[in-house]
Parts: C-alpha cells; sequence; structure tokens
C-alpha cells in the first residue's frame, strides 16, 4: 500500500490595499486564490515571477459586491516555474494558497 504526505500550502493576505506581492523567487505551487470583497473594476494579476514581467498565469477581475456574495475561490493547482508574484488593483480581501 502506498501512502503519500498531503500537500501543506501556506497562505498569504494580499487583500490590504492595491499593491504587488512577490510570494516566491523561486518555483512555487499556486494552489488557489480567494476573493472575500468585491470592489468595481477590481482586478488580480498572477505572474509566474518574482516581479509583473513575467508569464501572466491567470487574471481574475471582480465586480462590485452585491448583498449576499459569498467568498469566491479560483483553483489553478499550478506549479510556476520563475517564481510567484500577484498584483491587486484594489482591497479585495485576497488570500492565495501556495506551497513549495
Amino acid at each position: 500500500m502506498l501512502t503519500q504526505t498531503p500537500p501543506i500550502f501556506d497562505y498569504k493576505n494580499i487583500g490590504t490595499a492595491a499593491g504587488t506581492t512577490t510570494i516566491a523567487s523561486e518555483p512555487y505551487f499556486l494552489h488557489t486564490v480567494t476573493i472575500t470583497k468585491r470592489v468595481a473594476s477590481g482586478r488580480i494579476i498572477i505572474y509566474d515571477s518574482a516581479g509583473t514581467s513575467g508569464t501572466v498565469v491567470g487574471t481574475i477581475n471582480c465586480g462590485t459586491d452585491t448583498a449576499g456574495d459569498a467568498p469566491s475561490t479560483y483553483i489553478f493547482d499550478v506549479r510556476t516555474k520563475n517564481g510567484l508574484t500577484v498584483e491587486n488593483s484594489a482591497d479585495l480581501g485576497a488570500v492565495v494558497s501556495a506551497g513549495k
């Protein structure tokens, strides 16, 4: 019988204001991005890089919050090659789950 160790992910709350957060400067595994708030014209761009000049892994566009909106979780389950950077345009309450 084979046993596997479950993947371990750390989280990083990047949703406190607009800005850029480098999570890793080496290959990394991006599990999920959760948006807990919605802001008009809110957007998150995820890069396979230690900065914002690398390949775009994904873009999440967020609309305005309406009553009763639950948090939204986006599953990526991808390994980056050069690092992991997330750029957010506003306080979206974003939480990134990722690990080695």
